[in-house]
């Protein structure tokens, strides 16, 4: 059986970026639907798995896992690399992860400008994906609660739902004013822990 994490903030801590509404709604119905879901469907499947990657990589072609294993392990992602704490990316990157940004986007600011692109281009739901393999930072994107780890060696430093729940209660359609207050919202400490 998996479980949603306890966030260790409250539902307020991101305000103004990401409104209570949403946090709420986010965590406590999305987020809780694919917990629920992906457990009903290991249990239909007689899988026993306690591993989330493991049951993405070897099971995605059932489709009640890949929706909801996906939407899962996402939403365990998002919900840990967005905080109240350790937003400044100048104080809390790690010079490994500076440099590696540096290395592959040629600064901070093209990264982020990049990243924002991706999702504004990604047509309908989905996610943007900051991830690292052979030494290097890509960006990447997929749609609905497809994860990149299904069917790639890849390992995930930063996810952002653009699944228009994790926005339109204060954002309205203004995507691309989401991802700008996400942004803010980034925890650059779990960011660099998840690159070591």
């Amino acid at each position: 059986m998996f479980y949603r994490k306890p966030l260790y903030y409250g539902f307020n801590k991101l305000e103004p970026f990401i409104d209570t509404a949403t946090m709420d709604e986010h965590y406590n119905k999305h987020y809780k639907k694919y917990e629920e879901n992906l457990n009903q469907a290991l249990l239909e499947n007689n899988i026993r798995e306690d591993d989330i990657q493991v049951v993405l990589r070897n099971f995605y072609s059932i489709p009640k896992i890949r929706n909801n294993g996906g939407g899962f392990y996402n939403h365990l992602l998002y919900f840990d690399n967005i905080s109240p704490y350790a937003r400044e990316y100048d104080i809390y990157a790690s010079p490994e992860l500076k440099q590696l940004i540096n290395q592959s986007f040629g600064s901070y600011e093209n990264f982020k400008s990049q990243f924002i692109k991706a999702g504004s281009d990604l047509f309908g739901s989905g996610w943007v994906w900051l991830l690292f393999k052979d030494g290097k930072l890509i960006i990447g994107t997929t749609k609905n609660q497809d994860n990149p780890i299904m069917q790639d060696d890849y390992t995930i430093l930063l996810g952002m739902d653009v699944w228009e729940h994790a926005y339109y209660l204060k954002h309205r359609s203004d995507r691309k004013g989401y991802m700008e207050d996400f942004f803010k919202t980034i925890d650059w400490n779990i960011i660099s822990q998840r690159l070591k």
